[in-house]
């Protein structure tokens, strides 16, 4: 019976002290731009561990260099392919929301895109347990996934 007890106190205790590492990204047609709209929500601590800062040293008053900082991460972390070929992501800025740090992008030229491959390496640097969710909406046609460090890409046949 104390063998029981032990191994139930273990992993109550493995439960409960786990942390969760989670991303999630938007990625959003607009018909009336013709854009692809996309919002990357990730949480400040583990986005400044990725980025090599302790935490809380990242300053998000200083709006020009955080900005830079980001930027130049999600380019090497994020990428959206079509045809094979990467496509251009504006990188147009971030607000910081409590814990969050949501960043903004977004794709020109996106009309005639009839397929698209979505790379998140977001976080995986750090956390090996890290998951990072895609949310694609086309009009009414949406679809999900989540990404992991051994399965990184999504394909998506636009409708």
């Amino acid at each position: 019976m104390n063998q029981l007890i032990i191994k139930l106190i273990t992993i109550l205790i493995f439960v409960f002290s786990h942390k969760y590492y989670v991303s999630s990204t938007l990625i959003d047609y607009s018909d009336k731009s013709g854009t692809y709209q996309v919002s990357l929500k990730i949480f400040h601590d583990d986005l400044e561990k990725d980025l090599g800062f302790e935490m809380n040293e990242l300053d998000y008053d200083d709006y020009e260099k955080t900005n830079s900082f980001i930027k130049e991460y999600l380019f090497n972390n994020f990428k959206i392919y079509s045809n094979e070929s990467e496509l251009k992501v504006d990188f147009l800025g971030f607000e910081r929301k409590n814990d969050l740090v949501i960043y903004y992008m977004e794709i020109f030229n996106a009309e005639n895109v009839k397929s698209l491959i979505v790379e998140n390496k977001i976080l995986f640097q750090s956390f090996r347990n890290q998951k990072n969710i895609i949310l694609y909406r086309f009009n009414n046609y949406k679809k999900s996934f989540i990404h992991t460090s051994q399965n990184f890409q999504s394909s998506i046949s636009v409708p």
